[in-house]
């Protein structure tokens, strides 16, 4: 329980000084910006990177992932279900509210939490990383209907694959798993060099995104103050409950029917359990799909994780996983 406690504050510390330095003006008003593009762009994926060059893709490896994408995609459709009225009233405000029921804040949030609950185990955090990677898949769907449905003509329809296709090439964490994979599978010895800077950068990726997940936040915070009439609380209720205690439970049902146990199993959950991942509310704002509430959802699910996420330790912890 001390360890869980533990790494809560120390997550949820780096966050609140990133917040108490955005609202201070400490540091430049695009600093938030260039700390995240950092962590996207250089340092999580040379901390990917590293980590796949030695994974030991084993049947157990296998069966995380295939256990991982399908609950993710069956919560989705769920959630699609719900929020479209059983599949009568396809907006772009439902696939929103779907993304956010079903999309954590598995890489900027999840993967800090995760090597703080448990440290120094790799088999942790390869697990961690792929999930952070899996859960891609729910974000691509839902940003191609999010394109269908606000695309005004055949045409332009035509050309999702293709955009599909050009997000997975330029998305520099998938480029960088690959990468890693096919380093390790090679079985060729990567030079001394090169691995620490590897190590160095990823390094500097949980300390970075913590801060700068806690400075977009205060952003946020600013941006919907006084907003309380331009979003849904009834749907903000359901969402909230939705990501922080149905997807965990779901998806935990999910890898313990498909054969995951242990430190897997107990990652797989933890990363469900994450609060909804920022991207929702840039999508939420590049389509004009509630974007208020989109904000809010990210603000409220990470506040709320303070509570959900010790009790969701305590509950694996009581199983024996943690």
């Amino acid at each position: 329980m001390n360890g869980i406690f533990s790494a809560l504050v120390t997550v949820f510390g780096i966050m609140f000084l990133g917040l108490l330095v955005e609202r201070r003006r400490i540091l430049a008003p695009t600093m938030a910006l260039c700390l995240n593009q950092f962590v996207y762009w250089i340092s999580l994926p040379a901390m990917l990177f590293g980590q796949m060059c030695s994974i030991p893709m084993d049947g157990e490896a296998t069966t995380f992932i295939w256990a991982t994408l399908a609950g993710s995609l069956v919560c989705y459709l769920i959630a699609y279900l719900f929020f479209s009225r059983g599949w009568r009233s396809h907006t772009l405000e439902a696939t929103v509210r779907t993304l956010a029921a079903v999309f954590p804040n598995a890489a900027f949030f999840g993967l800090p939490f995760i090597f703080m609950v448990f440290p120094d185990n790799p088999e942790a955090a390869t697990a961690g990383m792929l999930g952070a990677l899996l859960y891609s898949g729910v974000f691509l769907i839902a940003d191609a209907t999010l394109d269908i449905l606000s695309s005004p003509g055949s045409g332009e329809r035509r050309n999702i694959g293709r955009k599909l296709i050009g997000e997975l090439i330029h998305n520099p964490m998938i480029v960088a798993a690959v990468l890693g994979a096919c380093a390790g599978f090679s079985g060729l010895p990567l030079p001394r060099a090169l691995l620490n800077i590897v190590h160095m950068l990823g390094s500097t990726a949980a300390p970075c995104a913590l801060f700068g997940m806690g400075m977009v936040l205060s952003a946020q915070l600013s941006g919907t103050s006084g907003l309380g009439g331009g979003f849904s609380r009834k749907n903000l209720t359901i969402v909230c409950l939705a990501k922080l205690f149905i997807q965990p439970l779901f998806t935990f049902i999910v890898l313990l029917l498909a054969g995951c146990t242990g430190t897997p199993l107990a990652v797989g959950t933890v990363v469900a359990a994450m609060p909804t991942g920022t991207m929702v509310y840039i999508l939420g704002e590049r389509y004009q799909a509630c974007p208020t509430e989109a904000s809010m959802t990210v603000i409220a699910t990470t506040i709320l994780s303070l509570v959900s996420l010790p009790v969701i330790m305590l509950a694996l912890q009581f199983a024996g996983l943690v």
